[in-house]
C-alpha cells in the first residue's frame, strides 16, 4: 500500500490536475490516493466526477451504486450532481438537502440547491440563495455567475451585464479571466451589441465565442466532425468514423425542439437515447447523444456521444410540459 506521504501528495497532485482540466492525470493520482483511508472518500468522489465530466454517466452511477459509503455527505453531494445531470431533480434535491445538515458542507450544498432550483424553474428562490452566497467571499464569484446566468434565462440581459461587472477581473487567475471574457462576449451577444467586424476570435481555439459570429451549418459540422477522433475513444469518447453527422444534426434539431434543456452556465444540454448506436464511450458502444446549445435557445454549439444510465430521466423532466410552463412563469415573476 502507498505510504501516507505519497498518498497525500498524490491527492494534492490530483487536485491540481483537476483544476487544470487534466482529467487523465487527475484520474491517475486519485487512483493512488484512493487507497489511503484518509483520502479515500474525497478521491472516490473526484474519480466519479471525472466519469461525469467525460459523459460516462452510466459508469458514474455504477460506481456510486456499488459503494458502501453512500451515506457519506461527500458522496451524497456527488450523487446529487449526477441526478441533476440525468434530470432526476427531486432525487437530487433530496441528496442536497441531506448534505445541508452537515455544517462544513452547507454553503456548497446551498450553491448546488440554487443551481437545482434554476433547473426546476424556481427562479425567485434560486436568486435568494445566490444572493445569500454572495455574502461569503469564498462563494462570491460562483454565486454572481449564477445570478448572471439566471438573468440571461429570464432575458434580463442588462441585469446580467451588471452582475458580471461586479466581478473584479484583476483578482482572477488567467484561466478564470478567459472564462470571464466568454461571459462578457455572450452578454453582448444577447444584448445585440456584437458586430461581425468584432470577430477577432479563432474558430478552433475560441470556438465557443466564434460560433456566435458564424452560425452556419458548415462551421458547426466542421466542429462536430472533430468528435470522430478515434484516439479519444477511451476518454472523451467519439462518434463512429462512418457516422453521418449531417443527418444526425437534422435529427437532433427535431428531437430537442420539444425538450427542456438542462442548464449549465452559458449552455443548455439536451441528452437523450437514440434507436441506433452512434459511437463510443470508452470501449462501450453507445446510442446516447448530448446536444449543447446557447443558453435559453435551440442554437446548437456542438454534440457528442455520452453514456446515460438506466435511471436517466426517471422523473421525466426532459419532456415535462409542466416544467416548461413553470420555467416560463418563473421568468415572468421576478
Amino acid at each position: 500500500m502507498t505510504s501516507n506521504i505519497d498518498s497525500r501528495q498524490a491527492f494534492f497532485n490530483g487536485q491540481e490536475c483537476w483544476k487544470n482540466n487534466d482529467y487523465i492525470m487527475a484520474r491517475y493520482w486519485f487512483e493512488i490516493s484512493y487507497h489511503d483511508d484518509n483520502f479515500r472518500i474525497e478521491s472516490l468522489s473526484k474519480l466519479i466526477q471525472i466519469e461525469i465530466k467525460e459523459g460516462k454517466y452510466a459508469k458514474a452511477r455504477e460506481i456510486l451504486n456499488n459503494n458502501q459509503d453512500i451515506n457519506s455527505p461527500v458522496l451524497k453531494q456527488t450523487y446529487g450532481l449526477l441526478e441533476t445531470i440525468e434530470n432526476n431533480f427531486e432525487q437530487s434535491k433530496k441528496y442536497y438537502s441531506e448534505c445541508m445538515l452537515t455544517p462544513d458542507m452547507q454553503y456548497k450544498s446551498l450553491l448546488a440547491l440554487a443551481k437545482l432550483y434554476v433547473q426546476t424553474g424556481d427562479y425567485e428562490l434560486a436568486a435568494k440563495m445566490y444572493q445569500t452566497l454572495q455574502l461569503n467571499p469564498r462563494f462570491y464569484i460562483q454565486s454572481t455567475i449564477g445570478l448572471t446566468c439566471l438573468s440571461i434565462l429570464e432575458k434580463k440581459f442588462y441585469d446580467a451585464q451588471q452582475y458580471i461587472m461586479k466581478i473584479d477581473e484583476r483578482r482572477l487567475i488567467q484561466k478564470k479571466k478567459c472564462y470571464y471574457n466568454i461571459f462578457n462576449v455572450y452578454i453582448k451577444y444577447f444584448l445585440g451589441q456584437l458586430k461581425l467586424s468584432d470577430n477577432i476570435y479563432d474558430p478552433i481555439k475560441d470556438y465557443m465565442i466564434y460560433r456566435l459570429f458564424d452560425q452556419s451549418d458548415e462551421t458547426l459540422l466542421f466542429h462536430i466532425e472533430k468528435h470522430k477522433n478515434q484516439s479519444e475513444k477511451a476518454t472523451k469518447g467519439c462518434f463512429f468514423k462512418y457516422t453521418d453527422t449531417k443527418k444526425l444534426l437534422l435529427d437532433a434539431r427535431k428531437i430537442i425542439e420539444d425538450m427542456n434543456g438542462n442548464h449549465f452556465e452559458l449552455t443548455d444540454m439536451y441528452r437523450f437515447k437514440l434507436d441506433t448506436p452512434i459511437g463510443y464511450k470508452g470501449e462501450l458502444i453507445t446510442n446516447d447523444l448530448c446536444v449543447v446549445t446557447i443558453l435559453g435557445t435551440k442554437d446548437i454549439i456542438t454534440m457528442y456521444p455520452v453514456s446515460l444510465s438506466n435511471e436517466f430521466d426517471n422523473e421525466k423532466f426532459s419532456t415535462s410540459e409542466q416544467l416548461k410552463l413553470k420555467r416560463l412563469q418563473g421568468g415572468i415573476k421576478r
